[in-house]
């Protein structure tokens, strides 16, 4: 008895959409790594893998993640968390414009409360 998968191509693309906390896009080919890209690029990666999987015959997967996913799926663990006071300064300012320009353009709760907290955190509000 044969079942549903039979009736799918044998190579194909998959390239599911990315959520709202997806960052990175690993693209697979034949189940090996070869790229990281943006989640914003997923139509063009989409594209390009469903054009790739057909032409080469080969699976290609255009996998969403979210920052801890690809630390994760790469074996990064993160080193203990540094005290806000030993950053450094460009960073640190870099940070909070990412904040203040986050407040701006974001209509998200959740957004915009992280982003309060990081700003308070980094010194930049008081209170």
């Amino acid at each position: 008895m044969s079942d549903f998968r039979s009736w799918r191509p044998v190579y194909r693309a998959m390239c599911p959409e990315p959520g709202p906390r997806d960052l990175f896009l690993v693209i697979l080919i034949n189940g090996k790594r070869v790229a990281i890209h943006q989640a914003d690029e997923h139509d063009r990666w989409q594209q390009a893998a469903e054009r790739l999987a057909r032409e080469q015959e080969c699976h290609v997967k255009v996998l969403p993640m979210t920052g801890s996913e690809l630390m994760n799926f790469l074996g990064i663990e993160p080193g203990p968390p540094q005290p806000m006071d030993a950053l450094d300064p460009a960073f640190r300012a870099v940070a909070v414009q990412n904040c203040l320009d986050l407040l701006r353009e974001t209509k998200e709760p959740r957004e915009c409360e992280e982003a309060i907290d990081l700003l308070r955190k980094l010194g930049a509000l008081n209170g």
